[in-house]
């Protein structure tokens, strides 16, 4: 396919009104009418309009516009010599109807502005009475206002003015630059009061809806759903001023959707197919070329699609339950069939640009992109190395990923292989955080899939594209959006590895990767790889599949467990929705009903700020619960460490409470340590039978009480040690380098030696019961 390089423009939305500044003439018969009407003028002119303003007589307030004219008076001079009867006329203490009248017949300021006035509003009777015919005929195209429309037109003008201009320019300065919304939520605000007291006029009113819906996307992608609220409101307005429109009607229902699901609110309308609805529109824009507005669509319908509360914060996702389902409104867009194709040719230099201000900026972004610290999470990844290597060494070029603290034992494994020569390209820019999609990647990708060179940055510099094209094998740790970008510049000919763990399968970034420049993934569970597979589908029908677990060394655990170990119970990095600790308060309240030695220590961090109002209330939940008075004192917090191993000393029962887990790596450190895993069938992938896949059945409850029971069992310290030597020894290819380290590199290195066949993607794959646990992965926290 031949590259070429087309610039999309951004079209102009359609309107009623143009938004040029128009030329107003105010008329009044007297100062004081126009200090009546000061504040509308003031806002008449502080939007952006040229505003004339005549009057009779009197002192007028400061702060108005320039351009004020005293009628009855020749400022600009006379075109004749005045006669003296003339100016006696309009000197002379007369009645202020003559003096109007004279001023219509002869004065040269009015005769001059009048001819260029856009609007012509009278603010007072005396003022339409006596200069109403005259202006009219001066100007028979201005629009004319009477004394009675006067403040609300102005009010009305002034405010929409300043909404469709403040729209307009911050639409424009998205994604790349910080904005101030008030410029637009303040007129809105005002022209919602006006709205209330009366119908606003259609003829003063300019249809922002596209802007509107833009920048309440932008104002979604922040959390800040108060602006989104207010923002869509006044596109409901408009909605009742122009009518429906299909384009702005189904954006407008996802991304309030979206608001609803991060409120524990009803969406007001079945997911599937208000993501349908929003695409069809996105193939509508791109049935035009309008690739832009396209992606724009096409990042809300993904965001919806993707939700955190719908897939990775829940009990249950229709994405392992039913994601053919789920999915067709993708698959059939046209969208959807743009990434899903599989003969892009490879992008290199000519896709850079000069990236300053590129993308989203990094402030306000949601929790839903925020990394979190927990014990498990503590190391940073090794610094980006340079150097030209040697020969006869394989080249691996490694993206660590967005949570790139799990890419550490492998960085470390490669990075010490005597046959490797590592480079590690860390993409820290905005366009690549968290695993929202954002329209600037999205139009990347569909632009890359339409044989076109893209027409935005993602902030990637020329070194790191480098890095990425000069190496032989390049990996991917998750399925993210890094790994998106690296699928559209690999080489022919060089092999592409991505590693999925759990919520990457989860999320919207996987959609966008370039499956067909992949030639091996590698999952961290069972569970993980049927529920990718259901999810791909036949995109990823040619690829070699390995089931390889992180590593977990037990010599980082030497010490043996202290006494106290014996009745304590673990949760590593529990302060996460994700990690369901209630299920470990319920566990302990069952246990100190018989004996009060039980304890539980909690490891890592507290509950952080969290936009959704579900995550809120848990964590409200949890600290009453904690609080109460049977369990407050046998329960202690660490907060946050990087003493892992001295914390695990303490614990004889490592939980895992989780609702979703990829494979969590603080029980397997437990484990490690010595202590017993208490392993919840995790909700979400009861259906593949996750924790019963990783684990030994013993270790697997589905209740509290059934973890108490178990507990309870193992109570005896010489029963617990057995119990934790059997686990281990089932599970003995979790904690040594043959069973997790060689087969990662043999995947990397040596891919040949681990191919295994590509099993046939299912809507719900079967698991194998087994006794004997597959290979598990790194517990990757809420993500």
């Amino acid at each position: 396919m031949k590259i070429t390089r087309r610039r999309t423009k951004k079209k102009s939305p359609r309107r009623i009104r143009t938004d040029a500044p128009r030329t107003w003439l105010l008329l009044a018969s007297s100062a004081q009418t126009v200090t009546a009407h000061a504040e509308e003028i003031r806002g008449l002119a502080s939007a952006g309009h040229v505003v004339r303003l005549g009057y009779r007589g009197g002192r007028l307030p400061v702060g108005l516009p320039r351009g004020r004219h005293r009628l009855g008076t020749y400022r600009t001079g006379p075109i004749r010599p005045l006669t003296a009867a003339l100016t006696a006329a309009l000197t002379a203490p007369l009645p202020l109807a003559r003096k109007l009248s004279l001023a219509a017949e002869r004065d040269r300021w009015l005769a001059e502005i009048a001819p260029v006035a856009d609007d012509i509003v009278f603010l007072d009777q005396p003022a339409a009475q006596h200069l109403l015919e005259r202006v009219t005929a001066l100007a028979p195209a201005a629009q004319v206002w009477l004394p009675a429309q006067a403040a609300r037109v102005l009010a009305e003008e002034a405010a929409w003015r300043e909404l469709s201009v403040g729209a307009v320019e911050l639409d424009g300065r998205l994604p790349a630059q910080r904005i101030t919304l008030s410029r637009v939520l303040a007129p809105a605000e005002k022209l919602t009061e006006l709205a209330e007291a009366a119908p606003l006029r259609r003829d003063l009113a300019r249809d922002v809806r596209p802007e509107l819906r833009r920048l309440s996307r932008w104002a979604l992608r922040r959390g800040r759903f108060d602006r989104v609220d207010s923002l869509l409101a006044i596109t409901d307005l408009l909605r009742g001023m122009f009518g429906p429109d299909g384009r702005e009607d189904a954006a407008v229902a996802a991304l309030r959707a979206h608001v609803a699901l991060v409120r524990d609110e009803d969406p007001g309308a079945p997911v599937v197919e208000l993501v349908g609805s929003v695409l069809d529109q996105a193939d509508v824009a791109l049935g035009i070329d309008d690739v832009k507005e396209a992606s724009e669509l096409g990042a809300i319908a993904l965001g919806l699609a993707f939700h955190q509360q719908l897939h990775t914060a829940t009990m249950r996702t229709p994405l392992v339950e039913e994601p053919d389902v789920f999915l067709a409104p993708l698959r059939k867009s046209r969208i959807g069939q743009l990434l899903a194709l599989a003969d892009a040719r490879p992008l290199g230099p000519e896709s850079l640009f000069d990236t300053e201000g590129e993308g989203e900026d990094a402030a306000g972004l949601t929790h839903e992109d925020a990394e979190l610290n927990t014990p498990s999470h503590l190391a940073e990844a090794p610094a980006v190395r340079t150097d030209n290597g040697s020969e006869g060494r394989l080249r691996v070029c490694m993206l660590p990923g967005v949570y790139a603290h799990h890419a550490v034992p492998l960085l470390e494994a490669l990075d010490t292989h005597e046959g490797v020569e590592l480079t590690t390209v860390r993409l820290t820019g905005v366009p690549f955080r968290g695993m929202m999609i954002d329209a600037p990647l999205l139009q990347y990708r569909i632009e890359h899939a339409l044989g076109r060179v893209p027409t935005v940055g993602l902030q990637v510099t020329r070194e790191e594209l480098e890095a990425v094209r000069s190496a032989d094998v390049v990996v991917a740790d998750w399925a993210d959006k890094g790994a998106a970008w690296a699928s559209t510049v690999v080489p022919d000919g060089t092999r592409m590895v991505v590693r999925v763990h759990s919520v990457d399968a989860l999320s919207a970034p996987a959609q966008l990767v370039d499956w067909s420049r992949v030639d091996d993934v590698v999952f961290v569970a069972d569970h993980i790889r049927d529920l990718f597979l259901g999810v791909l589908g036949e995109r990823v029908g040619h690829v070699r599949t390995h089931v390889v677990t992180n590593i977990v060394p037990p010599e980082k655990f030497p010490d043996p467990l202290l006494p106290d170990a014996s009745r304590t119970l673990g949760v590593v990095g529990w302060g996460q929705v994700v990690k369901d600790p209630t299920f470990a308060l319920d566990v302990l309240e069952i246990l100190v009903r018989d004996d009060k030695r039980w304890r539980l220590r909690l490891i890592g961090t507290d509950f952080g700020q969290h936009h959704a109002a579900a995550a809120q209330e848990y964590a409200a939940t949890f600290r009453r619960r904690a609080l109460q008075d049977n369990i407050v004192d046998q329960i202690d917090y660490t907060g946050f460490t990087r003493q892992l191993a001295d914390h695990l000393r303490h614990v004889g029962f490592i939980l895992n409470t989780s609702r979703r887990e990829g494979c969590p790596v603080g029980t397997l450190e437990g484990t490690a340590a010595g202590a017993f895993p208490v392993v919840r069938d995790w909700p979400t992938f009861a259906a593949l039978d996750g924790a019963g896949r990783l684990f030994p059945r013993r270790c697997v409850v589905t209740t509290p009480q059934e973890a108490a029971q178990l507990i309870q069992s193992l109570a005896d310290d010489e029963q617990r040690r057995r119990a934790v030597a059997e686990v281990r020894q089932d599970m003995a290819e979790q904690f040594s380098d043959a069973g997790t380290r060689d087969r990662l590199l043999e995947v990397i290195i040596e891919p040949q030696a681990t191919n295994q066949p590509q099993p046939q993607a299912t809507n719900h794959p079967q698991p194998q019961a087994t006794n004997q646990p597959e290979p598990q992965a790194v517990e990757e926290s809420e993500r």
